[in-house]
């Protein structure tokens, strides 16, 4: 048979006879099943036994707890059974004290009179209470209001506590006026309640009275210590928020954060007060605990008072009260322990943590009105009054003991939020001078053009003012360094700082100086000191006197916060500082995109105005670095120094060099100095090119027009010299020569509005470097221009076009000459000056080759002699062109300079070059070299010996001009033919 059918036949073999099995299975598979079934019939035995053992045990357990409730049920009813014996006991009891009668005394006359004036005088008192209760709640005797609430409390029981007598019954009939008295005396509860916790709110009320108000908590509502002491730590949270909830109109923001740290510092001294208990706790100690030393006087009974002793003294119809009356004392269920110091400390320390957090977001919404330094540092000045105020134990030890840590008011509560509303102060402050400035420097800088001062500095200077020497200075020998803001208008016009200048500064210095001086109220000793009156000086004087005899130190540290606001200063002037540059970088950078535009455009009156731009903003970074002191005070604000130093540092000296130390403090003011002065130069620069770029136009447009009009405006009047010459007859020949004794029209003409132009910006306050960039740039650009104009010229072309003319030739090397003679040596670079004398030399022998040489010879001492009478003469107005090492003039005198010009010398007893426009008339060691001589003969070869290295402006103008021997035999022959005798009329 098959699986499925073996299968089928396993299922059912229970119902299979035996005969059907042997039928159907095989004698192995008869055998497995009946293993099969042997072990199934073991597995089913085992499973009922385990049944049977856990339904009797859970049968066991339902008996032992059945068992159990009867005997507890037993005992519940033998427990009601004593209550209800101790409570019929009870009611005789207080019935029998509260009559004072016995019911085996019933029948005496005399004890049930004595009874009845024992129940009237209850009720009489009972009348009298609601009264002296009201008395009391406005009076603030919470205490002894609670008393007397307790005993009206105790006399209702004692009445009519036992209903079941006859006489108690009784009473209600003959004094109807208890249940109406009762019902007037039980609304006292809620009322003395709620007078007690206001008084818990109240941080001013005395220790004792809140103790009392705590007591009067517990007896009222039967509780413990520690559950008062976290309803009072919970009216003062709550105190905590109320005291930021009143309207700004009606409380200051000075009183309301006094009033906060005052009632935080008032609370934990309460605490401490009230609630701690000192393990190793003396006697005479009432100031410790004072909640369990009240509540021990109201609750023990003894030598104390009762509530009734005033009625007691009076002996009225007290007299008559029974004796559980006149000694009653309210009780609690159970004894009142101290707090352990652990839960005091804990709990405090939570409230305070809560505290700090609701302070810091009450505080910083009121410090959000306050908008000066000054005002925080009086809140600040307040609150250090406030914490003060002398006690007998300091805050750290009251706080130690109930805290389990020191704490200070001040920096936990309220110092992080005076520096941040400090630091926001500062940032818009100078925020709002650096936006303020940049809107006054576009302005200013927009309004250039109607200014005549920025217009021509130098008509400017020369104007005379009635401030330019201030009368306190006047007549005053004051010290060497002075302040430059006292400096009058005369010094102002000697470092060329226009009035729209001054104005500019001078906004930002008092901006910055008002800063400062706010915030040397809040951050420094010395400041604070000298701002004090004497009666305030005497008075903290005295009170540090009586805290240090007292053992007591400053409740704060006022000027902790220094250091750091004196940092966030610096880095937000700097950072405010490299604002500013960046505004006056980005106008710079929009003047030149705005004088490229009018150069392309041809605009010259639009690049005129971009141009005055330029230099007033050059002029005013320049000023800045002078005219803002406090700028640099508040940069180096970190620099700790005494009062004179400090001051010497703010202050610019006018006669004098300051001396430059480095130091770590010095570099951030170096770096900001930098700045200004880098943009400076930046807008000079700008200015330098716009010069020398219209200059060299002009001239060169001059210099290459041909026109008959032009040629005779440009012009110049040429002198005639007589020569004597003799023969080799010994004949003497006499002839005339004419020679330039000036420069070309032009070349003056640049020259001098290049110097009228460097007036016109202030060119006596420029860095030399500056000028000396101005002139070299402008003399290349005029050598190369005559370079540019002679590189098609050829002085032997055979087209005469290409030809310049002898005179011609002879005016332009005479301009060529000067300008060099004026020019040359102003750069600071050597190499420049050695290209600027190669190329000055190219173009000087250029243009000698265009004149005879024989002619050239003759010339060249005369030419000297002019160009030196010439240089004389234009020194004074082309001062600012010349270098500041050289001297024009000298002591050794030309001869052919004339002796009729030695007015125009000054004569000065210094060697030193102290008026650059004006010649000196003594020689000094570097004036030979300088000295405009004669020229000798020329050399072709000339032999420089190396112990005597001539200068590049001896090169110039001593150069030789001799020609080779050929051509001195043909001067020779020349001479004994009178060749020179019509030398003048060709010329």
């Amino acid at each position: 048979m098959d699986g499925s059918h073996r299968s089928a036949g396993h299922m059912s073999m229970a119902d299979l006879s035996t005969s059907h099995l042997f039928e159907k299975y095989t004698v192995e598979e008869i055998r497995k099943l009946e293993r099969e079934t042997r072990a199934d019939i073991e597995k089913k035995k085992e499973d009922l036994r385990q049944m049977v053992g856990e339904r009797y045990r859970d049968l066991i357990e339902a008996a032992d707890t059945i068992t159990d409730m009867k005997n507890c049920a037993e005992k519940i009813v033998v427990s009601i059974q004593d209550m209800q014996k101790h409570c019929v006991n009870l009611q005789k009891t207080h019935f029998t004290k509260g009559i004072s009668i016995s019911p085996k005394k019933a029948g005496n006359s005399g004890s049930q009179s004595s009874g009845f004036y024992a129940i009237a005088s209850q009720t009489k008192l009972l009348l009298d209470i609601p009264e002296k209760i009201w008395s009391d709640i406005e009076s603030g005797e919470h205490l002894h209001a609670t008393q007397l609430y307790l005993l009206a409390c105790h006399i209702v029981s004692s009445l009519q506590l036992d209903t079941t007598t006859h006489q108690s019954a009784q009473l209600l009939k003959w004094f109807p006026v208890l249940s109406r008295q009762w019902a007037a005396i039980c609304h006292f509860k809620p009322s003395i309640l709620q007078s007690c916790r206001n008084v818990l709110k109240n941080a001013d009320a005395p220790d004792v009275e809140i103790a009392k108000s705590l007591c009067a908590i517990m007896l009222l509502e039967d509780t413990s210590p520690r559950q008062v002491f976290t309803e009072f730590l919970l009216a003062r949270k709550n105190a905590v928020h109320q005291a930021f909830s009143s309207p700004q109109f009606d409380t200051s923001v000075k009183r309301q954060v006094c009033g906060v740290t005052n009632l935080i510092n008032l609370t934990l001294r309460q605490i401490h007060a009230v609630f701690y208990h000192q393990e190793n706790e003396g006697e005479d100690d009432e100031k410790s605990n004072l909640l369990l030393s009240v509540l021990n006087k109201v609750t023990q009974s003894g030598d104390g008072q009762t509530v009734l002793a005033e009625e007691l003294a009076v002996g009225t119809f007290s007299k008559h009260l029974p004796s559980h009356i006149t000694e009653f004392h309210p009780k609690l269920r159970a004894a009142a322990t101290p707090i352990a110091a652990t839960f005091v400390q804990e709990s405090v320390s939570q409230w305070v943590e809560t505290c700090i957090s609701d302070v810091h977001d009450g505080i910083s919404r009121l410090l959000g009105y306050v908008t000066s330094i000054r005002g925080l540092t009086s809140i600040r000045d307040a609150v250090w009054d406030l914490l003060q105020e002398v006690s007998d134990i300091p805050l750290n030890t009251v706080a130690k003991r109930v805290l389990g840590r020191t704490l200070c008011l001040w920096g936990e509560f309220v110092r992080p939020l005076f520096l941040t509303r400090i630091q926001a102060i500062i940032q818009e402050s100078l925020d709002q001078t650096l936006t303020n400035s940049h809107q006054l420097v576009i302005q200013a800088s927009r309004e250039t053009d109607s200014s005549p001062a920025d217009l021509d500095v130098a008509s400017h200077t020369w104007t005379e003012l009635a401030s330019d020497v201030p009368s306190p200075l006047a007549w005053q020998a004051g010290p060497a360094a002075k302040d430059v803001l006292d400096a009058g208008s005369l010094y102002m016009k000697a470092r060329a700082f226009t009035p729209k200048t001054q104005s500019i500064c001078s906004f930002i210095d008092v901006r910055l100086k008002s800063l400062l001086e706010d915030l040397g109220c809040y951050a420094d000793k010395q400041t604070d000191r000298q701002t004090d009156r004497p009666q305030q000086q005497q008075q903290q004087q005295s009170d540090k006197q009586t805290a240090t005899s007292r053992g007591a130190q400053g409740p704060f540290d006022k000027y902790a916060d220094t250091t750091s606001l004196h940092s966030f200063l610096q880095i937000a002037c700097t950072q405010c500082v490299n604002r500013l540059i960046e505004h006056i970088k980005q106008e710079l950078t929009d003047c030149k995109g705005a004088l490229d535009a009018a150069h392309e455009a041809n605009l010259e009156e639009q690049a005129v105005g971009t141009i005055n731009r330029v230099v007033f903003l050059g002029r005013l970074c320049s000023a800045l670095t002078e005219l803002s002191p406090h700028l640099q005070q508040a940069v180096l604000i970190t620099e700790k120094r005494d009062q004179r130093s400090e001051q010497q540092r703010i202050r610019t000296k006018i006669a004098t060099k300051r001396d430059s130390k480095s130091s770590s403090t010095d570099d951030e003011w170096s770096k900001s100095k930098a700045g200004f002065l880098s943009q400076s130069n930046e807008a000079y620069k700008l200015w330098s090119r716009y010069t020398c770029t219209s200059l060299l136009a002009e001239f060169k447009d001059n210099l290459t027009d041909t026109s008959p009009s032009a040629l005779l405006k440009n012009s110049t009047a040429w002198d005639s010299i007589d020569i004597e010459e003799e023969t080799e007859d010994g004949k003497k020949v006499s002839s005339k020569i004419r020679l330039p004794v000036q420069s070309s029209w032009y070349v003056q003409s640049l020259l001098y509005g290049l110097c009228e132009e460097i007036n016109r910006v202030g060119g006596h306050a420029l860095s030399s470097s500056v000028v000396s960039e101005l002139v070299k740039a402008t003399g290349d650009g005029l050598l190369h221009t005559y370079q540019t104009i002679l590189k098609g010229k050829s002085p032997r072309g055979r087209d005469a076009s290409h030809r310049l003319t002898q005179p011609q030739a002879l005016q332009l090397l005479f301009d060529i000459r000067f300008i060099g003679s004026i020019m040359l040596g102003r750069g600071e670079d050597k190499k420049d000056q050695t290209r600027f004398n190669d190329l000055l030399h190219g173009l000087m022998d250029t243009l000698e080759g265009f004149v005879d040489p024989f002619d050239l010879d003759v010339f060249t001492p005369h030419m000297t002699s002019n160009l030196n009478r010439h240089a004389h003469r234009c020194s004074l107005l082309l001062g600012f062109l010349t270098s500041p090492e050289k001297h024009l003039f000298s002591s050794q005198r030309s001869s052919a300079a004339g002796y009729q010009e030695q007015h125009n010398v000054l004569p000065l007893s210094s060697p030193q070059v102290r008026f650059s426009l004006l010649p000196l008339s003594t020689a000094s060691s570097q004036t030979s070299k300088l000295t405009l001589q004669p020229a000798l003969p020329r050399q072709k070869q000339p032999q420089v010996s190396s112990m005597a290295t001539p200068s590049p402006m001896d090169a110039i103008l001593h150069k030789s001009r001799s020609s080779p021997a050929s051509l001195s035999s043909r001067l020779s022959s020349s001479l004994k033919s009178g060749w020179l005798s019509n030398l003048g009329g060709q010329s």
